[in-house]
C-alpha cells in the first residue's frame, strides 16, 4: 500500500508540474465545456413561460451549473494520448517501466482536475447562490452519494476512452471513433438537455446504458431528484458499468500488446 501511495504521490506531483506548465492550454480545453452554459441559456428561454417537463427556470440553472462542474471534473482525453504514443512509438519506453502506463494517465488526469476545480467551483457556487429557489440537496448523505457517483462517472468515461485509444494498435484512423464517442456523450449523457426532456421510452433505455451515469445521474443526485431505492439501484448499476468498462479496457490492452510493433521509437 505504501508503495502505491508513494508512486501516486510522485506521479501527482509530476502531473501538477505539467499542468502548471501548460495551464493556459488546459483553460482553452475547458472552453469545450461551455456548451452546457450555452444550453442553460437556451432552456432558460424555453422555460420562461413556465415549467418544461417538471423543470422550472431555477431547475435548469441548477442542472446545468452542476452539470458543468461534473463535466469538467470527469473530462478525459487518454484516447488522444494513447493514439499519439502508439503512432509515434512513444509507448515503447513506457512499457519498459515496472508500472502500467495507465497509472501515469490516471495521475495526470487527477492533477489536472485540481486546476479545473479552482476555476469552475467558485463560478458555479456563485451562480447557484444568486439563483432564487435553486434546488440543491446539501445534506451529508447526498453529498457523499454525489461524490461517489462523480468518481464512478469519471471511471466509466476514462475506461471507455482508454479502450477507444487502444484501437490505435490496430487502426490508423482511430480518432474517428473518439469523435463519435464525444458526439454521443453530448447527447446521451444529458449535456445538452436533461434526460427528462427525452421521450419516456428513450429515457428507460438510456438508464440501462453507461451514458446517463457519466453526467446526468450524479447531477440528479445533487438536485435531490434521485433518492431512496432509486439511488441505491442507480449506484449499483453505475458501479457495474465502471467494473465492466475496466474489465473491457484491461482485456483490450492485453490483446493489443500481443500485436504491438513499435514504430519510430
Amino acid at each position: 500500500m505504501r508503495h502505491w501511495l508513494r508512486m501516486y504521490g510522485a506521479l501527482l506531483r509530476m502531473g501538477w508540474s505539467t499542468v502548471m506548465e501548460y495551464r493556459a492550454q488546459i483553460v482553452i480545453w475547458m472552453t469545450n465545456s461551455l456548451l452546457m452554459v450555452t444550453m442553460m441559456l437556451v432552456w432558460l428561454g424555453i422555460s420562461s413561460a413556465g415549467p418544461v417537463n417538471g423543470y422550472t427556470s431555477a431547475d435548469f440553472v441548477a442542472y446545468f451549473m452542476i452539470g458543468w462542474v461534473v463535466r469538467n471534473l470527469t473530462a478525459v482525453w487518454v484516447s488522444w494520448e494513447l493514439d499519439y504514443r502508439i503512432r509515434e512509438g512513444k509507448l515503447s519506453p513506457m512499457l519498459l517501466r515496472p508500472m502500467h502506463p495507465i497509472h501515469h494517465d490516471i495521475a495526470f488526469h487527477w492533477a489536472e482536475k485540481g486546476l479545473r476545480s479552482v476555476i469552475v467551483l467558485p463560478i458555479a457556487a456563485l451562480v447557484l447562490l444568486l439563483t432564487p429557489n435553486a434546488p440543491l440537496k446539501l445534506d451529508v448523505p447526498t453529498l457523499l452519494a454525489f461524490t461517489v457517483s462523480l468518481f464512478m462517472a469519471w471511471a466509466i468515461k476514462f475506461m471507455i476512452d482508454f479502450s477507444l485509444g487502444v484501437l490505435a494498435f490496430w487502426l490508423s484512423q482511430a480518432s474517428a471513433f473518439f469523435e463519435v464517442f464525444y458526439g454521443l456523450t453530448l447527447v446521451l449523457t444529458g449535456a445538452i438537455a436533461p434526460l427528462a426532456m427525452f421521450p419516456e421510452a428513450i429515457q428507460q433505455a438510456l438508464w440501462w446504458s453507461p451514458f446517463p451515469y457519466m453526467l446526468s445521474f450524479p447531477v440528479e443526485i445533487a438536485l435531490g431528484r434521485i433518492t431512496g431505492e432509486a439511488l441505491t439501484l442507480g449506484l449499483g448499476v453505475q458501479a457495474a458499468w465502471a467494473l465492466l468498462c475496466t474489465a473491457v479496457a484491461a482485456l483490450m490492452w492485453r490483446l493489443a500488446l500481443r500485436s504491438y510493433t513499435a514504430v519510430g521509437a
